[in-house]
């Protein structure tokens, strides 16, 4: 006896991502960073916090300045930076927060990588990533907008369907930056005390 194959398309699983995301108050993960620019990687990890309307905490545990914390807050459009004894208000434009190609604070949490899925996705193959069931889905990008990358591959925690790993590509296939959410624990009951610094 034949069992019939269930299918899923790339648009139901981004439907569905998009509806974890929108019940998505708050986060806490570590986030792994690799960054690729002119032969070279940046790599970093953070502690992250997120929490609606779109405040972040980014601690760096590992990589270039270790020990900074940096925490943006979506009212005032600015971020809270500390590293040891100093305490500093900047734009999230200042080039000292952004990554080598450019990201800006606010473009390294999950409900902006959330975002940039539409029904262009694909759905590639599943597979397993830390311990997790996970949908591989391609997405195209406009690299206008995206620091040169042309497309992204998402692994989706098929449970939570939540993105847990991202990787964007230039139009030579070569990887620009890869984003990592490890130990990811959501809707704790973040407040806004868990972004002060």
């Amino acid at each position: 006896m034949l069992l019939p194959l269930i299918t899923v398309s790339g648009g139901e699983i981004v439907a569905k991502v998009k509806e974890a995301e929108g019940n998505l108050k708050d986060y806490t993960a570590r986030m792994e960073s690799k960054t690729y620019k002119d032969g070279k990687m940046e790599y970093k990890l953070y502690v992250q916090k997120y929490m609606r309307p779109g405040f972040i905490y980014m601690k760096v545990v590992r990589g270039a300045n270790r020990g900074g914390v940096a925490v943006y807050h979506p009212e005032k459009k600015k971020v809270r930076v500390k590293k040891g004894p100093l305490r500093l208000w900047l734009s999230p434009n200042d080039r000292r927060l952004r990554s080598p190609l450019g990201h800006r604070i606010y473009e390294s949490h999950i409900p902006w990588f959330v975002n940039r899925l539409d029904g262009r996705a694909k759905l590639l193959s599943e597979g397993t990533l830390f311990g997790r069931k996970v949908y591989i889905l391609e997405q195209p990008l406009s690299p206008s907008k995206n620091y040169g990358a042309v497309k992204a591959k998402y692994w989706i925690d098929a449970q939570r369907f939540l993105p847990l790993m991202i990787i964007d590509y230039d139009e030579n296939g070569r990887i620009v930056r890869a984003v990592k959410f490890m130990n990811l624990k959501v809707n704790v009951g973040l407040t806004e005390e868990d972004f002060k610094i």
